[in-house]
């Protein structure tokens, strides 16, 4: 996963547990449950005075962050070449949901800022605390037949934020974070049919 917000930006590694339910050949309701290690990225900020006599004017600093992310989402997968059965060839499929992502981010300065004193840069606090985001979320891959009910597949997938809740925890608020990923697993199918 990739956070394309250029102010937090990081890219990590992930898992997601995808349970899908065929309806017929082509259309497949889906949910998922995705989490990803901490994304990490630093920032230069800027702390100026509120007073003219507060000396000095402003202090450069660093702030260090982590950014953990989990999400949920539900949604509708359409197969536009092949179906979820289909071992003859490749299947080509595209995909619509919504989710909810779930976040946390800690900021670690460099040096201690008296917020009585000093405004910070982009109104970003020290320490840690939670947002959430509800996403729309758009999918195409493409997938082979291994073997008897056993596929392999690959994707792409964007999270794209429909809420700004403004957090004192990251730098972005608006659109943030913008997400995208690249997914490769193993489809497996269970019939329900005794």
């Amino acid at each position: 996963m990739h956070n394309f917000d250029p102010q937090q930006k990081f890219t990590v590694i992930g898992q997601t547990i995808l349970p899908q339910w065929h309806f017929d050949k082509k259309n497949t309701l889906y949910a998922w449950l995705l989490y990803h290690a901490n994304g990490k990225y630093e920032n230069t900020l800027i702390a100026t005075a509120k007073s003219p006599g507060t000396q000095p004017q402003t202090i450069s600093f660093t702030n260090q962050s982590v950014m953990r992310l989990r999400q949920i989402s539900f949604g509708f997968k359409r197969y536009i070449i092949g179906s979820y059965d289909n071992l003859e060839n490749f299947n080509f499929y595209a995909a619509g949901g919504f989710g909810v992502m779930y976040g946390n981010a800690s900021n670690t300065f460099s040096t201690n800022i008296d917020t009585a004193l000093y405004n910070i840069q982009y109104n970003v606090s020290h320490g840690r605390g939670d947002f959430k985001r509800l996403t729309f979320d758009i999918t195409g891959g493409f997938e082979f037949p291994v073997s008897y009910e056993m596929y392999i597949y690959s994707e792409v997938r964007m999270y794209i934020p429909t809420t700004d809740y403004p957090s004192k925890y990251l730098l972005n608020n608006s659109h943030a974070p913008l997400l995208g990923s690249i997914n490769i697993g193993i489809r497996i199918i269970f019939d329900a049919d005794p």
